[in-house]
């Protein structure tokens, strides 16, 4: 298999065609069946890249021609003939030379020697042209140009490269700060130097060293030394055209103001080498740690990291100052092979997905031939319709399940699940009765939310308006499903209401900081109320008041949110402290009563004794003294009050019973009158348990609510209980009322 630029070879090897940029590039080995797949892969890529240069070039050519510019060419140029793809590479190359030989970049970089040659003291060659322009190499060492004897000519020096000076100048400068210009105190020397007269002679050389001394002031240590090597080159110029000018008395002199400049200047020269060696250093050590991500993601058969390893070719390709060691030269081979391996798995890697995506679609295609079965048996005889919803959400769920498709059909997949979903619920609206009723419900209470936020709009609190407007919201989610349409009109409608009431909100923000602070200072009064409660003991009335607190805390709005937080930790210790000690309180009572109940149990044990006395008339007159203790011992715990009372009433009917039997006057018993008829009396202890049973309600709601924290959901579970509370006391007290009217009627 083969096309007009890729080759497939028995084995599966893909092979970019030989041409002028390269030859024999293997791109990837598959299987067989895989290559078409690995050939379109390889197209897309260069497809890319193609879209690439094309940007960078029309960025390119807008910039100032330069040193940089011809780096970001060459950069571009090697990216490009790195890439694996298949293509017409020779096109796209001379497309980027062309643009590259447009802008006269074509300068080549020159290794300067290491600073070990400076300690060697090697003569420096002068500068053919115009030093200014030719900078010398970054890791040229500083040399001082030896006197050239009288009548030989200056040694030239060869043209270097225009663009790296330019750069390591404007890197100097940016990097390397402390290369300023010298204290004006330390320039004083040479302005008394230039103060002094020398000869007219000498006029000359005194200009190029006061030249040298103002260059030195400088920040860019290879510009100085180009423009000192000038000085120099002229100076030696000089000598040759009037050799007696060295013999003059302050010639000496002269000689060495230019030679303490080139001295600063070779100093100055160490140090950024220096410098550089370290930036270097630190280099290979930025190239090591990318190397080990890269292996990382090797290891994990990340396959899928491409973004991930882009960046880190990117980061890679950023690093360019290394030093010519064999370490860098390593690390440049152990990338290449880094990069290499996880190409081929890529390649591997994006087949097996594209595989796996036509699964996807096939499996897609057939839940929803599965979901149109479903629904074309939905009809108006349809009957069991919880079968129905069950079999739709579980192919549903099925559908989702199943993984990605091929990005080109990923849309129009998702649209034909959404219109089959959509049709089984429009057939589902049409038939099913309940679910037209629940949906009918559903809609109401999102036109009623719809209301009741454009009613928000004329809200005068601004601060309570923006809780319940996020209240909305919190009950819009929880309600459900309506039709599409439906629910869209309605969207739109609850969304333009909260849009103009945050528009509302923005334009009034003083007046709700302000609203804000009102309500601070009233729950601020409320918590100092809630502390001063936490330490009484009269449980009854302190709970009531503790449970208004918690009211009026509720119905004041809110606060800035800064404050939110903390106010309400304070309120709710002081809520804490007291139900704690409530609680507590309780316990004890109720150890109490399970101490009553066994008082109770005893006294109800001798009261059963009495029902078998031989003489019914001294039993009955000790079941009075044990009546008086029984009803003396207090209450009992609640679950078990109704069974004591049951035995002790028993025990003590059974013993006026056999007292009546033996023909005696017993007198009242159990505080009903003697001389109530049977009826009335039976009334009387009907309506007598029925106060009984409500206080034990009573009792057991407000020891449940004992033991629910205040806070969140407990706060609406308080509220219930004591509504709960409170109905039962008000019929009690009805009922009460009534009980006294029979007690007077059987007293009279």
């Amino acid at each position: 298999m083969e096309n007009e630029y890729a080759i497939v070879t028995n084995d599966g090897r893909i092979l970019q065609k030989d041409n002028a940029i390269f030859q024999g590039k293997e791109l990837a080995n598959v299987e067989s069946a895989d290559a078409e797949e690995a050939l379109r892969y390889f197209k897309n890529q260069f497809s890319g890249i193609e879209k690439h240069v094309e940007t960078c070039l029309d960025s390119i050519r807008d910039e100032v021609r330069g040193p940089e510019l011809h780096e970001k060419l060459q950069g571009l140029r090697e990216e490009v003939i790195s890439v694996r793809a298949v293509g017409d590479f020779e096109t796209l190359v001379a497309k980027i030379d062309e643009v590259i030989r447009e802008c006269g970049a074509d300068d080549t970089e020159i290794e300067a020697e290491e600073v070990a040659a400076e300690a060697e003291g090697k003569p420096q060659p002068a500068p053919k042209t115009e030093p200014a322009e030719q900078a010398e190499p970054v890791d040229a060492p500083v040399e001082q140009a030896e006197p050239k004897p009288e009548g030989e000519a200056p040694e030239q020096a060869e043209p270097e490269s225009k663009a790296e000076p330019a750069e390591q100048a404007e890197s100097e400068s940016k990097a390397e700060p402390a290369e300023q210009a010298e204290p004006e105190s330390k320039a004083e020397p040479a302005e008394q130097e230039k103060e002094k007269e020398y000869p007219e002679s000498l006029s000359a050389l005194v200009e190029l060293a006061d030249k040298a001394e103002e260059i030195v002031r400088g920040s860019n240590w290879q510009q100085m030394q180009s423009e000192l090597d000038n000085i120099r080159f002229k100076w030696d110029q000089l000598l040759e055209e009037d050799a007696t000018l060295a013999s003059e008395t302050d010639y000496r002199e002269l000689e060495d103001r230019l030679e303490s400049a080139r001295k600063k200047v070779s100093e100055r020269k160490v140090e950024w080498l220096e410098k550089r060696r370290e930036r270097r250093k630190e280099n290979l050590a930025k190239r090591a740690k990318i190397i080990d991500q890269l292996q990382d993601i090797i290891d994990r058969k990340k396959w899928q990291a491409f973004k991930q390893v882009s960046n880190l070719s990117n980061r890679w390709e950023d690093i360019k100052d290394v030093p010519n060691e064999p370490e860098a030269e390593e690390q440049d081979k152990k990338f290449e092979e880094l990069i290499r391996e996880f190409n081929d798995k890529k390649v591997a890697f994006l087949v097996r997905k594209a595989q796996k995506e036509e699964e996807n679609m096939v499996g897609k295609l057939a839940v929803l031939d599965k979901l149109n079965q479903v629904i074309s048996s939905v009809g108006q005889d349809t009957g069991n319709w919880e079968q129905r919803d069950r079999e739709v959400e579980e192919l549903s769920r099925q559908w989702r399940k199943i993984g990605h498709v091929p990005s080109e059909q990923s849309d129009t997949i998702w649209e034909r699940f959404k219109a089959v979903r959509e049709e089984y619920f429009a057939k589902k609206m049409e038939y099913n009765k309940e679910f037209r009723a629940q949906t009918m419900k559903n809609i109401r209470k999102k036109t009623r939310l719809c209301e009741l936020a454009e009613e928000l709009l004329e809200e005068e609190d601004l601060a309570v308006a923006v809780r319940e407007i996020n209240n909305l919201h919190k009950k819009w989610k929880k309600i459900g499903p309506i039709p599409k349409e439906k629910n869209d009109e309605l969207w739109e409608r609850f969304n333009q209401a909260t849009k103009k009431f945050n528009e509302r909100k923005s334009e009034n923000l003083d007046l709700i900081r302000e609203q804000e602070q009102e309500n601070l200072d009233e729950k601020a009064v409320l918590c100092k109320k809630a502390e001063a409660l936490s330490g009484r003991t009269d449980w009854s009335e302190a709970t009531a008041e503790m449970d208004a607190l918690m009211k009026a805390w509720k119905e004041t709005g809110p606060v800035p949110r800064r404050k939110a937080g903390k106010l309400w930790k304070r309120f709710k210790k002081a809520m804490d402290v007291f139900y704690d000690a409530r609680r507590k309180h309780f316990k004890t009572v109720r150890d109490e009563q399970k101490e009553n109940y066994e008082k109770k149990k005893e006294i109800v044990a001798e009261l059963v004794k009495l029902g078998d006395h031989e003489n019914p008339e001294e039993a009955v007159q000790q079941a009075k003294q044990l009546q008086e203790k029984f009803r003396n011992i207090g209450f009992v715990p609640i679950k078990k009050k109704q069974k004591i009372e049951k035995e002790y009433k028993e025990a003590c009917d059974r013993i006026y019973q056999r007292h009546r039997g033996s023909g005696r006057k017993a007198g009242p018993a159990r505080d009903q009158p003697a001389s109530a008829d049977k009826s009335f009396r039976a009334e009387y202890f009907k309506l007598k348990k029925e106060c009984d049973n409500l206080h034990e309600e009573i009792m057991r709601y407000r020891d449940t609510k004992t033991f629910i924290n205040p806070g969140g959901k407990g706060n609406d579970l308080i509220e219930e209980i004591q509504q709960k509370i409170d109905d039962a006391q008000k019929k009690l007290e009805k009922k009460q009322d009534k009980l006294e009217e029979f007690r007077q009627k059987m007293e009279d």
